[in-house]
């Protein structure tokens, strides 16, 4: 037992060295301990974790404070509300954060975060002092009784009247060591002390000690302001910027780039708002005008007329209609030696005040923007923050009329997905409910369940913080899965790419018919997404077996005793919740919503493909699993799209970074047998290549069949093909281009003037490498073509080698390049194309390689071109040509669309002239030839 404790104290004490270890973790492990019955370990463990958040907040404070103030350092602007959501306010932004890091780094270097959603939580807990609730019965477990008195004390402070509290800190009162000097606040802030001894000193009228106390708590007080207020840069810190930059760059219009700005600025402002009301003693920011009321008094008691003026002239900056501060200026003014500008306010009061009055109205103007981006439920927000009736915006319109129109559609819409509807609102007892059966297939519920045991077999585990009120229990294990760990495993090989593609799938046809279902007028996101199981751990009933789990809601934190925790403004992360069911092969396990006295109101049993939904505040709760394993998607939603979780667009980038060679794709079997018909083979992948969706093959077509093409394309392309009144090159006026469409080539073939076969090779190849490119890039998707052409450059001085011009510009095949070099997608662009492919046919020329490009123009990589070798990307990829010196460079160039309604003709078209022109009848010896 000895060595243990020795072993214990050791660990403990090399930990109060150790900036790897935080107060997260340590807060982590003390309720473990706690939960264990491990008192002194809970003791030491929250004792340290005390002492490492109060350090950390000072050191990052200082640092914040620190990056704002050098300029050599960040590059410094005024942000106000003519530039707060510019680029420019980003550029500074990620100066500061860099600057942050920094000095973070150089103080804390080995230090491990936790997860946002983890490390908000408990962060939580040292706000609210709930760890002083722990920490004041493991340190009297531990025999610490001055500790667990002043710890009790300090948790009343912040929740007076709290019942189990009160009677322990009067129990602890009544215990033999007690004294009136362990019950204090620990968390008591100097310049609040020094506050009482100054109105303690005034009222003994020690005018003196009443202005030294006085001066030294508003100095404290202004220090502390702008520690808290350093603190609210937070979302600087560079892993959050980070993701508000990627969200920012793939906001798909500029409101959406300012809606995920806005609810960036709103946690920072909010932050600061907190930060000034409760540093406040007083309420309606009374604090500053009481400390200059008593200041200016006692100044006049000892005779300082002058600082008693400045001191009023503050108090009336502050409040300048206050009849009381009004009257002693006119006393000073005519009975004493000062004069106008004696009563100038204090240089820290004017930089105070000016700094909430900028923060007060970016916060009215963020909110006001919000709600007219339709991007929060202010109606539930501005009770949050107490704003005036005035002040508060009219909500927006979230959900459309339920017309007979819409509930027609809607049954039209259900019907052709093949769902059926099992309950609603009205069934189910509350608003905004909805539960339908077969939304999935068997099918699809049998993969995601295989794909939700292989994550756990390689150690996805549900991590239980006290956040889940429906974490682990003793008789259930729970094992989850994100779809970034699903894409991740894709890529490692652990499963086929389909299964996490179709996690993707299927978590985005729930959100789509719940979206549907409610006709709601603003968008649904992806606020967190998890495959979550949870297994019987033996067949025996036990006790626990029998008592359900907690009744939670998705947007609050359910608490020992029943009450929920809601963290601020919570509304902003999470409106609505779906349940999507794999199985219902298991016992017990019904999902239940309940009354707010926890009691059932309507329990539903889970199936493959049963969905419910409902807003992420409605009570529910799980009954116990006592037999077999229970599996769900679940998802919970938001309007917010600051507060949309990365996860979907992350695994959407891991699967298409994935090649399709290298993986278990279940399309790789079709895609080589594709290549293998044709004889060809990858030659270069997304790796190769320097980007995702891209890749290149060789060998598509035999020396042969690429001169039957080149020879087609010279007896019937036609110059400036494709470009309105173009003569030689639309590009360049070192080039002849020539180009041939599949119909027309058709009609040539009708008349004799081309050979059919060769047109029928050029249709034929080109479905091939269509096919190929959709088994690539898009292969759960359809592709159609959107254009195709058979194309020729040639140059027209072969002796001209010092060209600096291109054969064909950089630029995007569906988007139009900006002077910023960013990509509009709109007309006359053509934008209904999603994907891109070149066929080569030779490589007896000089120059003409094909290059893809940096947004910025740099070259990423290129690739020579050669018979049979293709190359298709996404269009939307920046990419040009390189001059062709001398001879002519041929090639198919295709384009794909996913919208059918953009299909090109010419296809069919040119399929149905050479099936006519096959079934004609000749006499004999008589043979169809040019010449007739």
């Amino acid at each position: 037992m000895g060595s243990t404790v020795v072993v214990l104290l050791f660990l403990i004490i090399g930990s109060q060295g150790n900036t790897s270890v935080t107060y997260h973790s340590l807060y982590q492990d003390a309720v473990g301990a706690y939960n264990q019955g491990r008192w002194f370990e809970c003791y030491t463990w929250l004792t340290n974790a005390l002492r490492d958040f109060h350090n950390y907040r000072e050191e990052a404070a200082h640092c914040w404070l620190e990056c704002q103030s050098k300029r050599g350092a960040v590059s410094l602007i005024d942000i106000d509300a003519s530039n707060f959501l510019q680029p420019q306010y980003l550029d500074m932004a990620s100066a500061k954060s860099e600057c942050f890091h920094k000095c973070k780094v150089g103080k804390f270097p080995d230090r491990k975060e936790l997860a946002d959603e983890e490390a908000y939580v408990i962060d939580q807990r040292f706000e609210d002092r709930t760890v002083y609730d722990y920490l004041q019965l493991c340190a009297y477990k531990s025999e610490k009784f001055e500790d667990a008195m002043s710890a009790a004390h300090t948790y009343l402070a912040a929740h007076p009247g709290h019942d189990y509290m009160t009677s322990n800190v009067n129990f602890y009162r009544g215990l033999p060591e007690a004294q009136e000097s362990h019950f204090y606040d620990r968390e008591q802030l100097q310049f609040k002390t020094l506050f009482s001894k100054a109105v303690e000193s005034y009222g003994q009228e020690d005018w003196l000690g009443a202005i030294r106390y006085m001066e030294e708590s508003l100095q404290q007080y202004y220090g502390e302001v702008q520690k808290c207020l350093a603190l609210c840069n937070a979302p600087l810190e560079p892993a959050r910027l980070d993701r508000l930059l990627k969200m920012v760059s793939s906001a798909q219009t500029e409101s959406d780039r300012k809606r995920i700005l806005l609810g960036h600025w709103l946690q920072i402002l909010e932050c600061k708002e907190n930060c000034r009301t409760k540093l406040d003693l007083f309420e309606n920011g009374g604090y500053l005008k009481e400390h200059y009321n008593y200041l200016q008094f006692s100044y006049y008691k000892i005779d300082d007329i002058k600082r008693a003026a400045g001191c009023t002239g503050t108090y009336l900056y502050i409040n300048p209609t206050d009849d009381t501060a009004l009257s002693n200026k006119d006393y000073y003014s005519s009975r004493h030696q000062v004069i106008a500008s004696d009563f100038n306010p204090r240089n820290d009061a004017v930089k105070y005040i000016t700094e909430k009055t900028k923060d007060v109205t970016l916060l009215q103007i963020t909110q006001h923007m919000l709600t007219q981006h339709s991007a929060l439920k202010t109606s539930k927000q501005s009770h949050e923050h107490h704003h005036d009736d005035t002040m508060s915006p009219v909500p927006p319109e979230i959900f459309g009329q339920r017309t007979s129109a819409f509930l027609q559609e809607l049954e039209e819409y259900s019907a052709r997905i093949g769902v059926t509807e099992l309950g609603n609102s009205e069934t189910l007892f509350g608003n905004h409910r909805i539960a339908v059966d077969d939304i999935i297939n068997d099918d699809q519920c049998e993969k995601l369940m295989h794909l939700a045991l292989v994550g756990a077999a390689n150690g996805h585990l549900f991590k239980r913080t006290e956040s889940q009120a429906s974490s682990p229990t003793d008789s259930e294990k729970f094992d989850g899965l994100t779809v970034s760990q699903a894409a991740e495993m894709a890529r490692q090989g652990l499963v086929p790419t389909e299964l996490a593609q179709l996690f993707l799938e299927v978590s985005e046809a729930g959100r789509a018919f719940l979206e549907k279902y409610l006709n709601l007028k603003i968008t649904l996101m992806f606020q967190h997404t998890e495959l979550l199981c949870r297994t019987a751990l033996d067949k025996e009933q036990s006790d626990s077996r029998k008592i359900r789990q907690l009744d939670r809601s998705d947007n609050c934190f359910i608490q020992p005793d029943g009450s929920c925790l809601k963290r601020p403004s919570m509304q902003k992360y999470r409106d609505f919740t779906g349940l999507l069911y794999l199985n219902g092969d298991f016992e017990g396990g019904e999902f239940y919503f309940a009354h707010k006295n926890m009691s059932e109101q309507v329990a539903l049993r889970p199936k493959c493909g049963r969905f419910v939904g409902f807003e992420s505040d409605d009570d529910h709760g799980v009954r116990p699993v006592t037999s077999g394993r229970r599996c769900a998607l679940a998802t919970l939603y938001t309007f917010n799209p600051a507060n949309q979780e990365l996860e979907h667009a992350e695994a959407h980038t891991v699967l298409r970074s994935i090649s399709t060679v290298r993986t278990s794709v279940v399309t790789s079997h079709d895609f080589q047998s594709l290549l293998d018909r044709r004889g060809a083979h990858v030659s270069l992948t997304e790796d190769d290549l320097s980007g995702a969706q891209r890749f290149a093959v060789d060998s598509f077509l035999t020396e042969n069949q690429c001169h039957q093409l080149m020879k087609l394309a010279n007896e019937g392309a036609v110059e400036g093909d494709g470009y309105r009144d173009a003569k030689g090159s639309p590009h360049t006026k070192h080039e002849m281009f020539e180009g041939l469409t599949v119909q027309r080539a058709a009609e040539l073939a009708a008349e004799y003037k081309v050979t059919s076969d060769a047109v029928k090779l050029y249709l034929s190849v080109s479905e091939d490498v269509m096919e190929m490119s959709r088994l690539f890039l898009t292969p759960n998707t359809p592709l159609y073509f959107s254009y195709t052409h058979l194309v020729c450059r040639t140059a027209l001085n072969d002796k001209n080698l010092d060209r600096t011009d291109l054969s064909h510009p950089i630029h995007s095949d569906n988007c139009i390049i900006q002077p910023d070099n960013s990509c509009k997608r709109v007309r006359p662009a053509y934008t209904e194309r999603d994907f891109s492919a070149i066929l080569y046919l030779n490589d007896n020329f000089n120059g003409g390689d094909f290059f893809f490009t940096h947004q910025n123009m740099t070259v990423q990589s290129s690739l020579k071109p050669k018979c049979g070798r293709v190359v298709a990307f996404n269009a939307s990829q920046y990419h040009g040509v390189r001059p062709v010196l001398a001879g002519q460079r041929c090639a198919v160039a295709l384009w794909f669309t996913l919208d059918r309604d953009f299909e090109e003709p010419g296809h069919p078209a040119a399929w149905n002239v050479l099936r006519q022109l096959d079934s004609r009848a000749f006499g004999p010896d008589e043979h169809p030839h040019a010449e007739l």
